[in-house]
């Protein structure tokens, strides 16, 4: 684990900047030289033995499994083997191709085949995305289908509904892709290959950002219309289940069951400095999965510092030290009617597990960070005195969740809100920052964090 450590370690020292002359034909003003250079310094795409990345060669189909098992984070099960008869048992590939065959994120031919080495096509390539991220590929209407306007799209394709959802979440349109034609079967290109896993990979970020906006305008909205703020919520029979809130005191330990797919809160208050640490699993056999956040409320009933839970299978982590002050903590199911047990108790953290725990970033300087296994969450900080643009650059050999918390001395309006890996004219006054492990949460995360 030392040496993997010390590998990764190497690979994200290296500078963005340094990718030019490391690849002679990705020119300075290239479309895609971004993405590739992100892509290169976290080690999901690499260069060839003459130094070259030689952008516009084709990816073939067994080289973009793997790309994207490197973006994901994934790794093969080794017990899948021997899936496809031009698949040889050993080769580089087999691991990427049997354990995607396993979770039917390809198929393979009439014949028994896989074809490894022919070029993957666009669309080819935009269903793999999808399916190994776990991006939502929803079926689509016919009004839906009038947003792909190429002359050379069949709206009545397999494919049309991997391409709706590639639009509809930012993969693409891409630079040079933006014209009246996609030329789906059209072999896909190491440099088009880079863009369109960097955009994908800001997908889940987007959506989790976007539905925890929308959570919190709905409890704000429960707030002021709530009659009596001290009692539980209740149910009226003629208006269906509501979401419920209950009072407890902390610690505490319950078992429930979600009415359809409504969430349940638990409100409580904390009397000193606090190492909150909460463990929500469905009940064995039970659908579905259970997503849970810890808020801390203000006078307003409205959040500024809140913890997004770390999902794994059907269970769900918050390990956060909080100050004094009032916390509700939200469990939100997938599926109907299902049942959950739920611990919240005192824990034991690593010294970086909350707001109040966040070390200072300094712009330029490049920290190399290890969220180790059961580390939920790492957290950083810093001030912008003078309005300015800049990017908060988060990187590794997998991906980490990275969400950028304005806080209430930034003036917000008109301001949609940074992101990790984009530029922004931040606003003066403080960030927070959360870096998130992903699943499976007992693997060690190395990473790299830059303001810049």
């Amino acid at each position: 684990m030392r040496f993997a450590w010390f590998t990764a370690l190497l690979v994200l020292l290296q500078p963005i900047a340094a990718a030019a002359s490391i690849f002679p034909d990705v020119l300075d003003d290239h479309l895609h030289r971004e993405a590739i250079e992100r892509l290169v310094g976290t080690q999901v795409i690499g260069g060839h033995p003459d130094g070259t990345f030689r952008p516009n060669d084709p990816v073939d189909r067994a080289a973009m499994l793997k790309m994207l098992y490197k973006a994901s984070g994934k790794t093969p099960d080794p017990s899948h083997v021997k899936c496809f008869k031009d698949v040889p048992e050993g080769s580089w590939f087999e691991p990427f191709v049997c354990d995607a065959a396993a979770n039917r994120y390809i198929a393979g031919y009439s014949d028994g085949t896989f074809r490894p080495g022919n070029n993957v096509n666009r669309v080819e390539a935009i269903k793999m995305i999808t399916l190994v991220l776990g991006i939502t590929v929803p079926e689509i209407s016919d009004i839906n289908r009038e947003v792909l306007q190429f002359v050379d799209v069949s709206t009545s394709a397999w494919y049309t509904k991997y391409l709706y959802t590639a639009f509809v979440t930012g993969i693409l349109p891409i630079p040079g892709q933006d014209g009246s034609r996609f030329y789906p079967e059209w072999p896909l290109l190491r440099s088009e290959a880079a863009a369109y896993i960097h955009n994908a990979l800001k997908v889940d970020l987007q959506a989790e950002r976007k539905e925890t906006e929308e959570i919190l305008q709905e409890e704000q909205a429960r707030e002021e219309a709530r009659p009596n703020r001290a009692s539980s919520s209740s149910t009226s029979k003629s208006e269906g289940p509501k979401a419920r809130i209950l009072d407890t005191d902390f610690p505490f330990t319950d078992s429930q069951l979600f009415e359809e797919k409504q969430s349940t809160s638990y409100r409580f208050g904390l009397k000193a400095q606090t190492t909150v640490d909460v463990v929500v699993s469905l009940k064995a056999g039970q659908e579905g999965k259970v997503s849970c956040r810890l808020y801390k409320l203000g006078k307003d009933g409205y959040s500024n510092e809140y913890y997004l839970g770390l999902q794994e299978g059907a269970s769900c982590y918050v390990r956060a030290v909080v100050p004094v002050g009032d916390y509700q903590l939200q469990l939100q199911p997938t599926a109907a009617n299902t049942q959950y047990e739920v611990s919240a108790k005192e824990g034991e953290g690593d010294g970086n597990d909350g707001f109040l725990q966040a070390k200072a970033l300094k712009r330029g300087v490049l920290r190399t960070e290890v969220l180790d296994g059961n580390d939920y969450e790492d957290w950083f900080s810093f001030t912008v005195t003078v309005e300015t643009q800049m990017a908060l650059e988060v990187t590794g050999a997998t991906r980490q969740r990275c969400i950028i918390y304005p806080m209430a001395d930034v003036d917000i309006f008109g301001f949609s809100g940074p992101e990790c890996n984009a530029n922004y004219l931040y606003p003066p006054g403080t960030y927070l920052v959360g870096v998130g492990h992903t699943a499976p949460r007992a693997e060690r995360q190395t990473y790299s964090i830059r303001l810049k």
